[in-house]
């Protein structure tokens, strides 16, 4: 009972485990890094695409979908925020003025890009 099971996962001994569908524990190779949109995907691959969930599990392939998912949703998300920034004119001389305004106008990309991204990588 000493390992930690979060989500239907298990680690033990630097191997992940992954509790499929069926009941049944599947080990992973990969490591988990996947602390966004990975995550989101995971959930709802597992309401949503149990088929395709247990592949995943059962092949051991899980953890790297899942950071490849994160990488590439990280990355557009970015590309996203800069493109916005932009084509607003928010740059570093708003940032060196006015501080307040600039952040409120980031933080306001950054939640626009992550709707785009989650229809994109985590809902497809």
């Amino acid at each position: 009972m000493n390992e930690p099971i979060i989500q239907n996962t298990m680690q033990q001994e630097d191997m992940n485990y992954h509790i499929g569908t069926d009941g049944k524990c599947y080990p992973d190779p990969t490591p988990a890094n996947y602390p966004w949109f990975g995550a989101e995907r995971l959930q709802y691959m597992k309401r949503n695409e149990p088929e395709f969930y247990q592949e995943m599990v059962a092949t051991g392939k899980l953890n790297a979908y899942l950071n490849d998912v994160e990488i590439h949703a990280q990355d557009e998300l970015n590309r996203i925020m800069l493109s916005m920034a932009k084509h607003d004119g928010t740059n570093d001389e708003l940032k060196a003025t006015n501080l307040q305004k600039w952040i409120g106008l980031m933080n306001n990309y950054r939640h626009c890009a992550a709707e785009i991204v989650r229809k994109d990588w985590v809902y497809n």
